[in-house]
């Protein structure tokens, strides 16, 4: 048998004996609750699938290759991919795993197994002694958001918003039933916020979507998001048509390259010099919430809240909330996640690192309180009379 035949078979082997749980206890993750059947996780492989409604990856627990498909990204593979996914977040480079992205999957399966070789020596001979003033190889520089204005590249898409249509009678009918819809959505705020429109036109591989500017602390445009105008009418089409893997819609999407993992959705500083704002802030405490409608349909009701573009919050998520609220309103933080499954299990995480940090956390709402009627409701679905009437006297209370 050729070697690398052979070598295959060993590999494929290995996959076999491996238990998923191994794999995901390595990496920190909770082990499936079954042993047969689909295990379902979030996708590690872009950071714009943590917004799935619906499974982000699902594991095949009965194939021996531990078959894994990304519902969201629609990356295929086996136990290795995932294992690919969970070390450097971000898919294969191709359409599957080759050459240095294959033996390094391969390396680490072997670790995760205990199976890390021993260094080779001839006979007695002592392995050669490292130089003294040997330089440390260079470790990766951590991720960061440039401002487009800073890049050569991007400079020219600093002001993208100022293309976007805000008027409805001049969108798409899909377009215009989306800010309809939202009729908070004024044209007014969205000059503000820099979203609206961008038509098929437009010069953007966002173009046909409703765009969001995502600033800095220091209010630099940092790079855009897309909605996906028609997401409500497919979603409902692929919930009928029996959830089929490979059709599943997307919500948003983000441009390659930004780590909205390190940011907070309307962090910029210069909305403090907002009066309302301050004083939601001084009776409330920080609001945080899932997405980007969220944190502008409360921002037009005097409520200061800044969102995750997730329904799970980052390490260096989590450290800027704490910031902010420890600087702005004596570390008091209230919590409103989507009224989902998917969004109370995140926030439950959220309200335990940010409690260990020693901040004042509260849950603003939730599935089952007040009476259950706010089941199913995101922040942006907010009246002015829920508001006033069912939510801010019950905050005011805590």
């Amino acid at each position: 048998m050729p070697r690398n035949a052979s070598y295959i078979q060993d590999v494929d082997r290995l996959i076999e004996q491996t238990p998923l749980s191994d794999v995901l206890h390595h990496y920190g993750l909770p082990p499936p609750e079954k042993s047969t059947g689909e295990h379902r996780m979030v996708c590690p492989f872009n950071a714009e699938c943590r917004d799935s409604q619906y499974g982000n990856l699902t594991v095949n627990l009965d194939s021996s290759a531990k078959l894994i498909y990304a519902h969201c990204c629609q990356i295929r593979g086996n136990l290795l991919t995932l294992i690919h996914g969970l070390e450097t977040h971000s898919p294969p480079s191709t359409d599957r795993l080759r050459g240095d992205e294959f033996k390094s999957a391969v390396a680490k399966l072997r670790e995760i197994n205990g199976l890390i070789d021993s260094p080779k020596q001839n006979g007695d001979e002592s392995p050669a002694a490292e130089p003294h003033n040997a330089p440390a190889s260079p470790a990766d520089p951590p991720p960061q958001n440039v401002p487009l204005c800073q890049q050569d590249k991007t400079k020219g898409l600093v002001n993208l918003w100022e293309e976007c249509v805000v008027d409805v009678a001049e969108m798409s009918p899909p377009a215009a039933a989306y800010f309809r819809e939202r009729p908070w959505l004024t044209p007014e705020v969205c000059r503000k916020w820099k979203l609206g429109y961008l038509p098929r036109n437009g010069r953007s591989l966002l173009r046909g979507m409703v765009i969001y500017a995502h600033e800095n602390e220091d209010g630099e445009v940092l790079s855009y998001s897309g909605r996906d105008v028609r997401f409500d009418e497919k979603w409902d089409k692929w919930i009928k048509d029996g959830r089929p893997d490979d059709k599943k819609p997307c919500k948003h999407r983000y441009v390659k390259g930004y780590h909205k993992g390190l940011e907070l959705y309307g962090q910029q500083a210069n909305r403090l010099e907002d009066r309302r704002l301050k004083e939601s802030l001084g009776r409330l405490g920080l609001i945080v919430v899932e997405g980007q409608n969220d944190v502008i349909r409360l921002d037009t009701l005097g409520i200061a809240a800044v969102g995750l573009c997730s329904n799970r919050a980052t390490d260096e998520q989590i450290s800027k909330i704490a910031r902010f609220a420890q600087r702005a309103c004596q570390g008091r933080v209230v919590l409103m996640p989507d009224n989902d499954e998917e969004g109370e299990t995140g926030f439950q995480d959220l309200l335990w690192q940010l409690a260990s940090q020693g901040l004042s956390v509260c849950l603003g709402w939730s599935r089952t309180s007040h009476e259950g009627r706010f089941n199913g409701l995101q922040p942006e679905h907010l009246t002015d009379e829920i508001w006033q009437t069912d939510l801010l006297p019950s905050l005011s209370r805590t």
